[in-house]
């Protein structure tokens, strides 16, 4: 079993616009590169990163790996985020406006992406994962992925779902066919360095 620490990224313009974002490409804000810039050190106990393949995932990873020294960082794509199918880009308001009462009931629209479909593809990775740690020999991963990921599998571990800024996240526990999570965990001021953010799957109800 791989033990994993699994960091939603830091803020992208369109968290900062409080727009949902599922799996469009959008990229790190000046205060997110910040944020992960100070956060690198702070994680400087990893030898292994992996990443989504989303630019602001990928961002993330690249700053933190900078100042963590780590050397490689693994991309792996079925750690990107949710489709959200025609909420993409979307903020609350908007959505509100064009499908009236959806949020509030849980309904989703047609091309969104369930949970059910993106936990099958987040746990094939992480028992991946798992097994490329186990195979370099080490015992602890840094993940940056997304907070409908995180999210995601939070709820269907009967976990209570906290506000999640950016690079906070949870530890899980991978492999032998089964993905355990843990404690949450926050990185840095991530308060000062986060937005109300939307993240698909994830929406915030302040926001």
């Amino acid at each position: 079993m791989a033990r994993l620490l699994l960091l939603r990224h830091a803020e992208s313009e369109w968290n900062a616009q409080g727009r949902w974002q599922g799996q469009a490409d959008t990229p790190l804000t000046d205060r997110g590169k910040r944020h992960a810039g100070e956060a690198g050190p702070l994680l400087a106990t990893f030898e292994m990163l992996v990443c989504s393949d989303l630019s602001r995932a990928r961002q993330s990873a690249e700053i933190i790996a900078a100042g963590a020294g780590i050397d490689t960082i693994d991309i792996e794509p079925r750690l990107r985020e949710r489709n959200a199918g025609p909420w993409q880009g979307l903020t609350r308001a908007e959505i509100e406006r064009d499908w009236p009462g959806y949020l509030a009931r849980g309904r989703r629209p047609s091309g969104y992406e369930l949970d059910e479909q993106l936990t099958e593809r987040v746990d094939a990775a992480l028992a991946d994962v798992a097994l490329l740690a186990d195979r370099r020999g080490t015992p602890e991963v840094l993940v940056i992925t997304h907070g409908g990921v995180i999210h995601s599998l939070t709820v269907r571990a009967g976990l209570t779902m906290a506000r999640m800024p950016n690079l906070s996240g949870r530890w899980v526990t991978a492999g032998e066919g089964a993905v355990d999570v843990g404690s949450p965990v926050t990185v840095g001021d991530a308060e000062r360095h986060s937005s109300v953010a939307v993240e698909a799957g994830n929406e915030q109800r302040e926001a």
